[in-house]
């Protein structure tokens, strides 16, 4: 029996489609790359291709599809819940190879944020400077997830009457 809990499963497969190109788009906008390209257009073309190619999808299918899977029957598919889940799902992988990086030195902005392989004040502030924001790209994800794969659900009837 299928309740009107549970989004159907091309919603599902759609929402995993669409919620990471529009975190994808939503980064080239913001970190065009490719600054040789005359037209602003192209560097948010190929800017995009990069980012959901290496950043959305990879995130998504190792993280995303086990979270789903693992989430989906003990929580509810509300935007808050969703949003959470992919911040997560963006930010930490991110945070983890932050963490685990450990150059002899490196800069950031005139700033050292390794020094003899210590990460520095300053490199942890950028890594939170950068995880938040990956995290921020990644809340949106999940609420275009909502969007697409579960908004319009009704709620189950309460057990109580």
């Amino acid at each position: 029996m299928v309740d009107a809990h549970t989004p159907p499963v091309w919603r599902v497969a759609l929402a995993f489609l669409l919620a990471p190109a529009a975190a994808a788009l939503v980064c080239a906008c913001l970190m065009p790359l490719y600054d040789g390209r005359l037209h602003f257009a192209d560097r948010v073309w190929g800017s995009f291709l990069i980012y959901l190619l290496f950043g959305g999808y990879p995130a998504t299918i190792f993280l995303g599809l086990p979270a789903f899977f693992a989430l989906k029957i003990r929580f509810r598919p509300t935007p808050f819940n969703c949003g959470l889940v992919g911040a997560v799902i963006a930010g930490a992988p991110w945070l983890f190879l932050g963490l685990l990086s450990s150059p002899k030195e490196a800069y950031s902005n005139g700033h050292v944020t390794h020094a003899n392989g210590v990460i520095t004040l300053a490199g942890l502030l950028d890594l939170a400077a950068f995880t938040g924001l990956i995290a921020c790209l990644g809340a949106f994800a999940g609420i275009v997830f909502w969007a697409v794969a579960a908004s319009g659900l009704r709620r189950r009837p309460s057990s109580a009457s």
